[in-house]
């Protein structure tokens, strides 16, 4: 079966490129892998959404979520935000 794609919003590009080092790399690695397998263990889906996910990433004991949308039926996913986990994280989704 041929991988998904995997897309980024202009926000979570410009995210992305404000991170340095080991906790830019850590969180690239698992949206990379989102294109094999796009449920990893560990995913989990957004309550009140139907196409929303979350996975968790820890980078030098700092929590991290990858919040994405998950189109099957175009093989797509969209990364809507990658965001240090906190009270507000799931805010305004």
């Amino acid at each position: 079966m041929a991988p998904f794609r995997v897309a980024l919003t202009p926000a979570v590009e410009r995210q992305l490129d404000r991170l340095r080092g080991p906790d830019v790399a850590a969180i690239r690695g698992v949206i990379l892998g989102l294109a094999d397998e796009p449920k990893p263990p560990g995913a989990r889906k957004l309550a009140g959404s139907d196409d929303l996910w979350r996975i968790r990433v820890r980078v030098d004991q700092q929590p991290w979520r990858v919040v994405y949308q998950l189109l099957p039926n175009e093989r797509l996913i969209i990364i809507t935000q990658v965001v240090r986990r906190d009270e507000a994280t799931y805010r305004g989704l």
